[in-house]
């Protein structure tokens, strides 16, 4: 578990990158499901910290979690909106 704690931020890019590959693969359901576990690990962040952990280490790893989830967000608006702007391309042609 130290090791997800330590590195929770890299984790979140990784699931960026992954969203990104799928983006560029045309794969939506891939990448509306990246958004969500990307939403989804920031809240065990948050739910963990509160739950288990005491101190400063706790504020700090719910800020993180924070973070992801607003990071989570971000990503299922960009997917959404590509996911539109491809449907209106194939609506025209």
């Amino acid at each position: 578990m130290s090791f997800i704690l330590t590195n929770c931020i890299a984790i979140s890019i990784i699931f960026v990158l992954i969203l990104f590959v799928s983006i560029v693969c045309n794969k939506r359901i891939v990448a509306l499901v990246i958004s969500f576990v990307t939403m989804l690990f920031g809240s065990f962040l948050l739910l963990y910290a509160f739950a288990k952990i005491s101190g400063f280490d706790a504020l700090d790893i719910q800020i993180n979690g924070l973070m992801i989830i607003g990071e989570g967000f971000i990503l299922l608006v960009i997917t959404s909106v590509f996911i539109s702007v491809q449907e209106t391309k194939k609506k025209t042609l």
